[in-house]
């Protein structure tokens, strides 16, 4: 039986060199690559735009993971909150997984089982991600994800964490970034991605040129 490779871990430095935090997030770039994840970017801190708008829309018209999941409003972090912890960032890792075939999320019936995948891979990425950059001395990092944790990671089943306080995947589920406020649609385009609401009940599948999930890593 081969026993997992044991992770490396570095002595804490409060105020790492710009050198080594540069080499370190092209590292989790690459690593997001290699995880699965379409494109990954080295991005400001300063470009992540929270609005409330983007946490009302969770409400309004009341998305069905509303109040179901612990990563979920109004669990999650307000978007002032939200604002706060991100003036104390720098730098982060954006990853998108591109949807293929886009009908995964752009079919109506198709969309209910299939876009599961696509969002549990952000909660992977986004996960090992964090836990890299943690080991490497980055203490505060912290990952978010696309899509709700209860259907992607626990199949729609009752959020366990609410029920009974203790999570089933604890290392992997994380808030979505929609769910602390953090505006997707801006930051996927002030990076160069393609990005298209869907409205998967009255879209018109030809006028969606791509889908894309995207989850976010804040590093230092």
């Amino acid at each position: 039986m081969v026993k997992a490779r044991k992770l490396p871990t570095r002595k804490i430095a409060l105020i790492p060199s710009v050198r080594s935090v540069r080499m370190d997030s092209e590292k989790y770039r690459l690593k997001a690559l290699e995880l699965g994840a379409s494109d990954a970017k080295i991005v400001s801190a300063s470009k992540v735009v929270v609005d409330e708008r983007v946490r009302l829309k969770c409400a309004v018209p009341r998305c069905h993971l509303y109040g179901e999941s612990a990563n979920c409003p109004p669990y999650t972090l307000t978007p002032d909150e939200m604002r706060k912890v991100l003036r104390k960032y720098k730098s982060a890792i954006l990853f998108k997984i591109d949807v293929k075939p886009k009908s995964d999320f752009v079919d109506d019936e198709q969309w209910h089982t299939a876009h599961i995948a696509h969002q549990r891979k952000s909660h992977e990425i986004a996960s090992v991600i964090e836990g890299l950059a943690f080991n490497d001395g980055y203490y505060f990092a912290t990952g978010f994800a696309a899509g709700g944790c209860k259907t992607a990671l626990c199949g729609g089943q009752i959020c366990q964490f609410l029920d009974s306080g203790r999570c089933r995947f604890p290392l992997k589920s994380r808030p979505s970034m929609e769910g602390v406020g953090i505006d997707v649609y801006n930051l996927a385009t002030k990076v160069g991605w393609d990005i298209y609401p869907i409205g998967i009940r009255d879209v018109d599948p030809d006028s969606v040129g791509c889908a894309i999930s995207v989850g976010m890593v804040l590093v230092c």
